[in-house]
C-alpha cells in the first residue's frame, strides 16, 4: 500500500499523541530496571552499524540486560508495525536505557519516567545541511508532537556541532554531548579496514589495478518522495578511461529507484578503497575525510539547495573543488587524484582545521567513553534509588 507523505504524517501524529501514550500509561507503574538497555530502530531489520559497537561493548561488561528491537517499518505491514511499537512501549516502561540512532517515534510518544534515559547515537557526523526542525522537508511545520522528545543525550562529533543539533532537535544544549560518533571507531581499526578491502576486491576483482571513484549523493526533497539531480556515471567512466572504476552508491531512501545501478556495499565500507569521492550535501564527507583522501563536490543545484534547505557551516570551507557542471567532473577527479598521489604534503595541505572543527571527538575511543558514561550514570541512579527506598522505609518505621 502506497501511502502519501501527508497521510503518513497524520498517522504518525495519531500514534505519537494518542495511541502509544495510552498504551504506555497502562505500564507506568512497572518498576524500572536501571540495567535494562533497549536498542531500538525503525529503519533496519537488524542492528544498525551506528549502534553495533556500543551494543557489543555493553554486552562484554556483563553488567547489563540487553534487549534488541529492530524493524524496517517502511517495508513491513501496518499491523506488524503497530504490534512492534506496542511491544516496545511495554518494555520502555521498565527500561533504564533506550538507545536509538535515528528518528524513533515510539521513544518520543509519551512522558517518559524519570528513571529512564534515552541515548540518541545520531548516525551522521558533523553539521552540514540543515535537518530536523530546521528543515521543512524533514518535519513539516504543521506536525504536532516533539519528534526528539525524551532524548536525554545525543552524541555529536565535535563541540561545533552542539548548537546546530540543539537547534535541529529543539533540545537544550546541555543534552548534546561532543563525545564523538561511536561507529567511527571502526575507521581506526586496521583489521576492519582490511576486511572492507577484501570484501570489495572479492566483488570487483579487476579493481585492484584500477583507481576507484565513488559517486555518493544524498537525496533531495523528503524521505517520502526523494530525488537526485541528473548524473551520467557511464559518461564519467568513458571520460576517465579503463584505468578507473566508477561506482555509484545512493542513499537508502533511493535504493528502490536506483538499486540495480548502486553498489551493494555500504558507503562507509567503501571508504578504505576509494581514491576519489564525489559527494554533495551528505554528512558522509566528514567521516570520509578521516581517510585523508581527495574529495570533489558535485553540486549543480547549489544555489537552489542553499536557498531551500541551507547549511550550518560555511560551504566554501569544505576541502575540495566545487563543481556545478557535469562536464567538468572528469577533469576535477583527475586533478585531485594526481595532487594527492604526486604531492607528499597533500594530506598536510588539506584543511586540518576543518576536521578539527567538525570531527575532533572521533578519535577511535568513542565507544569506550560512552560505556563509561552509561556505567557511571547507572550506578548514580541506583545509589539514588537506594537512598529513596531507605527514606521511605524510615518514614514507615
Amino acid at each position: 500500500m502506497n501511502i502519501g507523505f501527508g497521510a503518513k504524517q497524520v498517522i504518525k501524529m495519531a500514534a505519537q499523541n494518542v495511541l502509544l501514550p495510552l498504551w504506555y500509561g497502562l505500564f507506568r507503574l512497572k518498576k524500572i530496571d536501571p540495567r535494562l538497555v533497549i536498542f531500538a530502530d525503525a529503519h533496519h531489520d537488524d542492528v544498525p552499524e551506528s549502534m553495533e559497537l556500543l551494543r557489543d561493548a555493553l554486552k562484554e561488561t556483563g553488567e547489563f540486560t540487553i534487549r534488541e528491537m529492530y524493524m524496517d517499518v517502511q517495508a513491513a505491514r501496518p499491523g506488524a508495525v503497530f504490534a512492534f511499537m506496542l511491544r516496545f512501549m511495554r518494555l520502555y516502561a521498565g527500561a533504564g536505557w533506550v538507545v536509538i540512532s535515528d528518528n524513533f517515534l515510539p521513544a518520543a510518544s509519551c512522558r517518559r519516567k524519570s528513571g529512564t534515559r534515552v541515548l540518541q547515537l545520531w548516525h551522521a557526523c558533523g553539521a552540514y545541511k540543515k535537518f530536523g526542525y530546521d528543515a521543512a522537508d524533514d518535519i513539516p511545520a504543521g506536525y504536532k508532537g516533539h519528534v526528539y522528545r525524551n532524548v536525554s543525550m545525543v552524541t555529536v562529533s565535535s563541540e561545533a556541532c552542539v548548537a546546530p543539533f540543539a537547534s535541529a532537535m529543539r533540545l537544550p544544549e546541555y543534552r548534546v554531548r561532543p563525545a564523538g560518533i561511536s561507529r567511527t571507531d571502526r575507521f581506526f581499526d586496521e583489521e576492519w579496514t582490511q576486511q572492507c578491502r577484501d570484501e570489495f576486491y572479492a566483488l570487483y576483482p579487476g579493481a585492484e589495478r584500477k583507481k576507484v571513484v565513488l559517486w555518493a549523493p544524498t537525496f533531495r526533497g523528503n524521505a517520502g518522495k526523494p530525488s537526485l539531480p541528473p548524473f551520467d556515471a557511464q559518461r564519467l567512466q568513458e571520460e576517465l578511461g579503463n584505468e578507473w572504476l566508477v561506482l555509484t552508491r545512493v542513499h537508502p531512501h533511493l535504493m528502490e529507484q536506483f538499486g540495480e545501478s548502486s553498489c551493494p556495499i555500504p558507503t562507509d565500507r567503501l571508504f578504505p578503497v576509494v581514491d576519489v569521492l564525489i559527494a554533495d550535501y551528505s554528512s558522509l564527507i566528514f567521516e570520509y575525510l578521516l581517510f585523508e583522501r581527495p574529495l570533489v563536490l558535485y553540486v549543480p543545484d547549489l544555489e537552489e539547495y542553499r536557498a531551500r534547505r541551507g547549511f550550518y557551516l560555511d560551504f566554501d570551507t569544505i576541502p575540495g573543488p566545487k563543481i556545478t557542471r557535469e562536464s567538468a567532473l572528469a577533469g576535477a577527479v583527475r586533478q585531485e587524484y594526481l595532487a594527492s598521489a604526486g604531492d607528499k604534503t597533500y594530506n598536510k595541505k588539506m584543511p586540518d582545521a576543518f576536521l578539527e572543527t567538525w570531527m575532533s571527538g572521533c578519535d577511535g575511543h568513542v565507544t569506550d567513553r560512552l560505556v563509561r558514561i552509561i556505567r557511571k550514570t547507572t550506578r548514580r541512579n541506583e545509589k539514588r534509588d537506594r537512598a529513596r527506598r531507605g527514606t521511605v522505609e524510615e518514614k514507615r518505621a
